[in-house]
């Protein structure tokens, strides 16, 4: 039976990124890589949704354990027995998702960074992975596919950096690297203490004028002959650059607000992708 739409919508809410990303997939992809979202949203705020990190810890571990019993029985919780058949049907290992559910765990032991190669070593074994992964669900297995899956996806996460910077240290964390910081004269319990200057405003236009060249970069490795698997990437690639847009226009004042997209604009971004993409 193909999946329902009341079950996509459960997945991803319209207004949501993801949920105009996919618009224009089949119904049985979309559903997949959906699933695939609602699991790394499950895992990846694991850090931040308890209180206590031997809790957290463990809590991973039960995941960690429910993905490996994956590859020769039934798993208990109902998101990767939805996500199962998907692997089975990429023959994608449920192995893959180790490397994400090892990266929630740093996040859990670490919350600073020396410098932007630690900082894009952990992003790429999150998010990278995780795009690494949907990619093998919508059939592309290629070297140069999961390459170019592997950059946006953290490429998307450099921009979703700065955009959640006031969230993040309202958590406690500091993403930005040690040695970005003190290039800008940014000092950690300023930024802890929401602290906003000057600095700080040239540290988030720095570091988005990096996603905007990465995302960039992602989308010039994109093979031309992924044809729709491509889709997604596409659409995600113009929200991210839009976002970036917003941000400038509000001069990175980012540590009380959270600026996001309206839906209409997400919907264009879906569209354009569509009229983008060769069938």
């Amino acid at each position: 039976m193909p999946p329902t739409k009341s079950c996509i919508d459960g997945l991803a809410p319209r207004g949501t990124a993801w949920y105009y990303a996919t618009l224009h997939l089949g119904a049985q992809p979309r559903h997949d890589l959906l699933v695939l979202q609602a699991w790394w949203r499950a895992v990846r705020d694991i850090p931040f949704s308890v209180s206590e990190p031997d809790v957290a810890a463990a809590k991973l571990a039960w995941w960690e354990a429910q993905v490996r019993q994956s590859g020769a029985s039934q798993p208990d919780h109902p998101l990767l027995r939805a996500l199962l058949p998907a692997l089975r049907a990429a023959a994608v290992p449920p192995e893959q998702l180790l490397q994400p559910l090892a990266q929630v765990r740093d996040t859990l032991q670490q919350s600073r960074w020396l410098d932007w190669q630690g900082v894009q070593a952990h992003l790429d074994n999150g998010p990278g992975q995780v795009a690494r992964v949907a990619c093998m669900l919508t059939g592309q297995t290629s070297a140069a596919a999961l390459d170019y899956a592997g950059s946006l996806g953290t490429a998307l996460a450099l921009v979703g950096m700065v955009r959640d910077i006031g969230r993040d240290v309202r958590r406690g964390m500091i993403l930005f690297p040690v040695d970005a910081l003190a290039a800008h004269g940014v000092k950690a319990r300023q930024l802890l203490a929401r602290e906003d200057c000057g600095e700080l405003r040239a540290l988030l236009r720095q570091t988005a004028a990096k996603a905007r060249d990465a995302l960039l970069a992602a989308e010039a490795r994109r093979p031309r002959d992924m044809g729709r698997a491509a889709l997604p990437g596409i659409a995600l690639t113009h929200m991210a650059l839009a976002l970036l847009r917003e941000m400038e226009r509000e001069d990175y004042a980012l540590l009380g607000q959270r600026i996001s997209l309206a839906p209409t604009r997400l919907l264009w971004a879906s569209w354009r992708a569509k009229w983008m993409t060769p069938r």
